[in-house]
């Protein structure tokens, strides 16, 4: 490859900061344009000066099977500041304010997970019978895809239990694609379960031990710096220029600014996210190319900070690995014990439950009212302060029309790339879901060099 070869990066998310940073591995001139003053997008931390205190815009919980992360982490060096489960663990409370610890063994998956699931103690002899059909879910041979819409359907058609569903498969379903299960294709929902539990490391948890700009973003910056990565902050795209080249192919002519300036490259890749890809073309460019992201659903996702005058005993929430606590029949999904006096709450799917359109006092009220009646002897805690932190767009909804609307990677123009957690990377929108874009441009770009 000519060292003079240029990329010009659209967004400063993590797909484009880590499109930039594998682009620059391979000894590309990148730029990383970003509209906002910060980067990460929607994965970021912001400083609160009431509480003296950084705030993540949500917990965000990686998988051993995020391996496109982990390289993105390595080669920022950030790698080492994530804790990994030994094997997978989660404690849940039910609304009869009954505590059921799932552990599963390390050995080899399904059978960690099964054996995991043998032993939880929430579940009967049918629901423990039902636990063989899993199995089913994870062959390659299956024609499952074929035979149902959505995951609910499948699992009742593999004839999953309510218990079943409603202590394993629906938190789960929840913390990964971040709604129901009526919403989500059987496509991907089986890729991501193929993926996460074809090994014994891929199917533990992954918790950073810093907020989000520490381990995804500051380090990238240092980064940059050493190796001359130009980042433009506050800089918008006004449109994207196509023309035909001396061959009539299609190709990308420059990005215009706001200002009025233009940027040329010899390489383009927009790592904007899905509900801002058609603000960067003209209606008919857009249209006449087939772009449909502005079909895609988004699914917000609210975060709940509560912070105590008094330690949280383990009597009340109860210990494990990650502090990771599963609350059952609520509207509160998670909670996430953060330090001795903050605990952090999470309800995905938050639009689907009409909290998104509830303001911060009554989210935290009907909070309180879950936790008192699900916790045993949480109202004796004494309360000092909570913070609710609203992202309304945190991903997009993934069933079964989805697919037809995120973008390829390639596109019709030889120079043009899009990279995004939006895009057909055959994932939920996770971080994963994004560095692997970021990936798979890389090694399209490299394609053509």
């Amino acid at each position: 490859m000519s060292p003079e070869k240029t990329v010009t990066i659209i967004g400063g998310g993590i797909a484009g900061l880590s499109s930039a940073v594998f682009l620059n591995e391979l000894g590309f001139q990148v730029t990383l344009i970003e509209a906002s003053p910060k980067l990460g997008g929607r994965a970021y931390s912001f400083f609160d000066k009431e509480r003296g205190m950084f705030f993540d815009n949500g917990q965000h919980i990686l998988a051993g099977w995020y391996k496109n992360t982990f390289e993105y982490l390595n080669i920022i060096g950030s790698y080492d500041l994530v804790n990994f489960q030994k094997g997978l663990e989660i404690n849940f409370i039910d609304t009869e304010k009954k505590v059921f610890k799932l552990s599963c063994p390390d050995i080899e998956p399904p059978m960690n997970l099964l054996q995991g699931l043998l032993k939880f103690k929430a579940f009967g002899l049918k629901d423990k019978f039902a636990l063989k059909n899993i199995k089913k879910l994870l062959n390659d041979d299956n024609d499952l895809e074929d035979k149902f819409i959505n995951v609910k359907e499948l699992l009742t058609g593999i004839n999953q239990t309510q218990k079943l569903i409603r202590y394993f498969w629906e938190p789960f379903v929840l913390a990964v694609f971040n709604t129901r299960l009526e919403n989500i294709s059987v496509k991907i929902f089986l890729n991501v379960l193929k993926t996460g539990f074809n090994s014994n490391s891929n199917s533990t948890l992954v918790i950073p031990k810093v907020n989000l700009n520490e381990l995804l973003i500051d380090k990238a910056v240092e980064y940059f710096k050493k190796n001359n990565t130009e980042v433009l902050l506050n800089k918008r795209v006004d449109k994207i220029i196509m023309k035909e080249d001396a061959t009539g192919d299609k190709i990308i002519d420059c990005v215009t600014m706001e200002d009025d300036s233009k940027i040329y490259s010899d390489y383009y890749i927009s790592a904007v996210p899905f509900f801002a890809f058609k603000k960067l073309f003209d209606d008919r460019v857009y249209y006449d190319n087939g772009f449909k992201s502005e079909l895609l659903l988004p699914s917000g996702i609210v975060s709940i900070h509560l912070f105590f005058d008094e330690d949280i005993s383990p009597d009340i929430i109860p210990e494990n690995s990650f502090g990771m606590t599963g609350l059952i029949g609520t509207v509160v999904q998670w909670i996430f014990k953060r330090s001795e006096r903050h605990l952090s709450l999470v309800i995905s799917g938050a639009d689907d439950l009409q909290v998104m359109n509830m303001d911060a006092e009554e989210i935290y009220k009907l909070c309180i009212n879950e936790l008192s009646s699900t916790i045993t002897n949480f109202n004796k805690l004494k309360l000092s302060g909570y913070k609710v932190i609203k992202e309304k767009r945190a991903t997009f909804i993934p069933d079964h029309k989805s697919q037809e609307f995120r973008q390829k990677h390639l596109t019709g123009y030889n120079n043009f790339f899009v990279a995004g957690d939006w895009t057909d990377t055959g994932l939920p929108a996770t971080i994963e879901s994004a560095v692997k874009s970021a990936r798979i441009c890389t090694q399209e770009i490299l394609n053509y060099n």
